[in-house]
């Protein structure tokens, strides 16, 4: 606006000299050029600029306004009205869901400026450069993107979805954090987070972010109650293999410490009671995982503290015996009972009864490790041959496994 003023202002100021020229007398004006020449008044040749000027400021425009033309033209012919454009740009969304990566983007791209609310579009093509192995081509279309949009949380999830999807899942949270303190709360933000560190298991970083996710009510209750048991468990493990530095002493008081940290939800929770007794026998401490679990399939049967109780090594094995029998009595076809009891009686040195056991299991339950210990119990006994045999299927239920 300042530069056309101060044109306008220099162009009168010119206009005034002349004419202030001109009135003072008529003058005139000699051009030569070789042996030719040219004379006029100051006012002939006042009116010969103007009208030079002049054509040349028409010729200017009418070639603008060609190129315009020829351009708008070229739009027309090649991508037609906007309504034409509009269904093109559709139609590569629908490229770009169906992976055809290549007309996704240049459908995308190619009418861009057709249709009225382009990010949706910028951020489809971005990510169809990436799946085409673009990275550098799909930060361009996100420049342009972010200079359209009204708000950067789009374009920086989508960024950070990139990151993550290559596996740079520091650079992801790099992006994600900023956003985080200028927008905090934001479901979509916090729920990438959480995947990012789930996979990069750090646990630690996701039990902070478990109350703010809560707050923001990121996921849905079942999710989030998943998504405690799972944090418990991993802080049960992770508790675990700190412990078995300590002293034999030291070591209950420190698991049961975290155990009491728990809320009662979890503490009844089988997934948790089952990380939390595998961690009690991890630290000689099977007794107390033996109390645990009797208690906890006194109230809800569940088959890995069935498996579990049966690999404790606790020095009243009788005992041990007597109370999966009671069990036996409701579940006597119970595989994994059944298996549980062969190794009860394989410990008790009792081979010929834990043979009977692992083969009344295996009659209900094809399972690995049922075969496994078959294989084993045979090679204990000296036959060598059954042994080999058990072995051989082991192998043909690898393949089989999930």
């Amino acid at each position: 606006m300042r530069r056309r003023l101060l044109k306008a202002i220099f162009f009168l100021l010119i206009v005034a000299l002349v004419i202030f020229l001109l009135v003072r007398g008529d003058g005139y004006l000699l051009v030569a050029y070789g042996t030719k020449t040219i004379e006029m008044t100051l006012w002939v040749a006042a009116i010969v600029i103007a009208l030079i000027l002049g054509g040349i400021w028409l010729l200017r425009q009418l070639m603008l306004g060609g190129v315009e033309m020829a351009r708008r033209f070229r739009e027309i012919f090649l991508f037609g009205s906007v309504e034409r454009a509009q269904k093109r740009a559709a139609n590569g969304m629908v490229d770009y869901l169906t992976g055809d990566w290549f007309e996704a983007r240049k459908k995308l791209m190619r009418t861009l400026d057709k249709v009225e609310y382009p990010l949706a579009n910028y951020i489809a093509a971005a990510r169809s450069s990436f799946e085409m192995g673009d990275e550098r081509e799909a930060e361009k279309i996100l420049e342009k993107a972010l200079a359209v949009s009204q708000s950067e949380l789009p374009v920086a999830l989508t960024r950070a979805r990139l990151h993550v999807q290559a596996g740079r899942y520091e650079d992801a949270i790099n992006i994600l954090k900023p956003i985080d303190i200028k927008m905090p709360r934001q479901p979509a933000v916090l729920d990438l987070m959480h995947h990012i560190y789930i996979a990069q298991k750090n646990w630690r970083a996701l039990e902070e972010l478990f109350p703010v996710m809560r707050k923001a009510k990121v996921l849905s209750n079942v999710e989030f109650d998943a998504l405690e048991v799972m944090l418990a468990c991993e802080k049960i493990h992770v508790q675990s293999a700190q412990t078995k530095a300590l002293l034999i002493a030291e070591r209950l008081p420190t698991l049961q410490k975290l155990w009491k940290s728990f809320s009662r939800s979890l503490q009844k929770n089988s997934q948790v009671i089952l990380a939390y007794a595998r961690a009690l026998s991890e630290n000689y401490q099977d007794q107390e995982a033996e109390v645990m679990l009797r208690k906890a399939l006194s109230n809800e049967w569940y088959d890995p503290l069935v498996a579990l109780y049966g690999r404790l090594q606790v020095k009243e094995i009788h005992a041990q015996i007597r109370t999966v029998e009671s069990w036996l009595k409701n579940k006597p076809q119970d595989a994994t009972l059944l298996l549980t009891m062969g190794r009860l009686m394989e410990r008790n040195q009792q081979w010929e009864i834990a043979r009977e056991y692992f083969q009344r299991s295996l009659n209900q339950k094809q399972q690995l490790e049922t075969v496994a210990e078959l294989a084993r119990l045979m090679t204990k006994l000296g036959d060598h041959k059954k042994s080999a045999e058990y072995y051989q299927q082991s192998l043909l239920l690898v393949g089989h496994q999930p």
